[in-house]
């Protein structure tokens, strides 16, 4: 069996293509960083370190790497001929990698292939749909030539996994536990299990947004308030006990909104922010508050991490107070190195804190919540200068 998998990142090596792997399949990964293919490519291998497990290696093997710039054609056939394409190349860059795969699957229809699955395994809602709408758009293939040659389930991702070199190689640390939850009923057979170990649903949404609403939210919650505090670390702010019990509330009220909503019990909710906060206190685990709170423009849509929950609690008359604190946060995240952090303050310096909240959060200014948000950010803009 072959798999395509655009994008050789931390996510592509050290999560999807390893559960490729041990579905039985050859990997071809297709990234644009010439020196990490030449290292795939060398032994036709890489390496993992399990972090849990005291760093125990795991090789990836049967595996080869192509360039989607310098070896296009090549990439195009590898999909007419693969049984499953997945990606993980960041919600952002789908756009980038859509020309190629939609050449591929074009090849595949012309020469009448066998219906594939196609999985954007992205930190995104409807991930699959964003690449399929993507593919589309470039009028290469009709809708319904698109419904006969590829099937677009959604996917929900986890997993913590960190960059990192030894003797000269790059290579990926991972942790134990992991989430892929593929929609069953878009796949192209819905009995199939086309990957091992991934959950298999008919209602991916509320599988999204547990681990949206908890984990993401809340890493990005103490993220904007650690870097309020000075901390740019993720390991420090979860050693910082006030800032860990602040996370724990706020990913506590996204859990009260997601039991409410589809029945999760209190246990296993608890169990899954226990999850969450375990990830930043793993010893030897360091990420960047800079790598975790990247893009807030993108952060502070109204169906994301910050604002999509905050509405819900709303609407349901629970408490989310935290939440609106983080999503004040948001607007004070300074790192002169993310066009979307510039983009912001700028945009709040020009027009003002309220209007920015309208702006990009799309709450109205008279409501509640906005105006919760605006005196948030004042009390942390007033302890941001102290600190």
């Amino acid at each position: 069996m072959k798999a395509v998998h655009f994008g050789a990142g931390s996510i592509g090596r050290g999560f999807i293509a390893d559960l490729l792997h041990d579905s039985g399949y050859d990997i071809t990964l297709v990234d644009v960083n010439a020196q990490l293919n030449q290292q795939i490519n060398l032994n036709h291998s890489y390496h993992l370190y399990v972090i849990e497990e005291d760093y125990q290696e795991k090789t990836i093997d049967r595996v080869k790497a192509l360039s989607p710039v310098e070896e296009r054609a090549e990439v195009i056939q590898e999909i007419v001929l693969a049984d499953i394409l997945t990606t993980a190349v960041w919600a952002d860059n789908l756009p980038k990698v859509a020309p190629t795969i939609s050449e591929g699957l074009y090849r595949r229809f012309l020469q009448s292939k066998k219906k594939i699955n196609v999985l954007a395994c992205e930190n995104a809602m409807f991930n699959s749909e964003i690449l399929r709408t993507e593919i589309l758009k470039l009028g290469q293939l009709t809708e319904e030539q698109l419904e006969q040659i590829a099937a677009f389930p959604n996917t929900a991702v986890d997993r913590m996994v960190l960059e990192d070199e030894r003797n000269g190689e790059k290579v990926i640390n991972i942790g134990v536990d992991f989430e892929l939850v593929i929609e069953r009923n878009k796949l192209v057979d819905p009995t199939s299990s086309p990957i091992k170990g991934a959950e298999y649903t008919n209602n991916l949404v509320k599988y999204i947004e547990r681990k949206l609403y908890i984990i993401n939210c809340g890493h990005a919650c103490s993220g904007y308030l650690g870097a309020i505090k000075g901390y740019d670390v993720m390991s420090d702010i979860f050693a910082d006990e006030q800032l860990v019990e602040t996370t724990r509330e706020v990913m506590g009220e996204s859990a009260n909104l997601l039991a409410k909503k589809y029945g999760f019990t209190t246990e296993d909710l608890n169990g899954y922010i226990d999850f969450a906060i375990r990830r930043f206190q793993t010893p030897g685990v360091v990420d960047t508050v800079s790598r975790v709170c990247r893009s807030p423009i993108r952060k502070l849509e109204p169906s994301e991490r910050l604002v999509g929950p905050a509405n819900q609690c709303e609407e349901n008359q629970l408490k989310n107070d935290l939440l609106l604190e983080g999503i004040a946060a948001v607007f004070l995240f300074d790192n002169p190195e993310d066009q979307q952090s510039r983009e912001l303050l700028s945009y709040v310096e020009e027009h003002g804190v309220s209007e920015a909240i309208t702006h990009y959060t799309e709450l109205p200014p008279e409501g509640s919540m906005h105006q919760k948000i605006v005196q948030k950010y004042q009390q942390l803009q007033k302890q941001k200068g102290e600190s």
